[in-house]
């Protein structure tokens, strides 16, 4: 056995470890949070609102994800005929010659590999960029939500308290009349 082949062996078996430890570790923290939201009688809407208590504003319009209209002969990038045309395409008259259903049986037998590894390393890239970015936010939110939820039921248990003598007193104080004269002497 060659070593190109056990490193293939290796990766797929490390790939496979990778997804599920990520299944694992996806479902933990959705158990999490799902506590947390039963603790709480959190609803969806409650996740949705600003800290102020205004809903949050729903986007119009939702990014759909592109698919490859346009294929590069030579360097096998894609354009989607969206957007401003990357410069191998810019240039040409007749666009269908680079249709990605045109190209030829050989052409594509080529490229195969080299696609390949370009599309794992890009899904590598984007599941390392991932991990990072949601792994630490997501333990943070588990975190702060109960504390966020007792911050604000103290803080609305206090502003009742303080509220209420402050009423009073404003309310005596719009009862007795203001003698402009004597404002006038002090």
């Amino acid at each position: 056995m060659s070593k190109l082949s056990a490193l293939k062996k290796q990766i797929a078996a490390l790939e496979a470890q990778a997804e599920r430890i990520a299944k694992a570790e996806m479902s933990s923290a959705i158990t999490r949070v799902k506590d947390i939201m039963s603790e709480f009688n959190l609803t969806i809407e409650h996740l949705t609102q600003t800290v102020t208590g205004k809903r949050a504003a729903k986007k119009t319009k939702a990014k759909k994800a592109s698919v490859a209209k346009y294929v590069d002969p030579k360097t096998g990038k894609t354009w989607s005929g969206f957007g401003r045309a990357p410069g191998w395409i810019a240039g040409a008259k007749n666009r269908d010659a680079f249709l990605v259903g045109k190209s030829t049986a050989a052409d594509s037998a080529a490229k195969a590999p080299a696609a390949a590894k370009k599309v794992a390393a890009k899904a590598a890239k984007v599941v390392k960029v991932a991990k990072k970015a949601v792994a630490p936010a997501a333990k943070k939110a588990v975190e702060a939500a109960p504390v966020a939820v007792k911050k604000k039921q103290a803080a609305k248990k206090a502003s009742a308290k303080k509220s209420a003598p402050k009423k009073a007193a404003a309310k005596r104080a719009a009862a007795v009349p203001v003698d402009p004269t004597a404002a006038q002497a002090a």
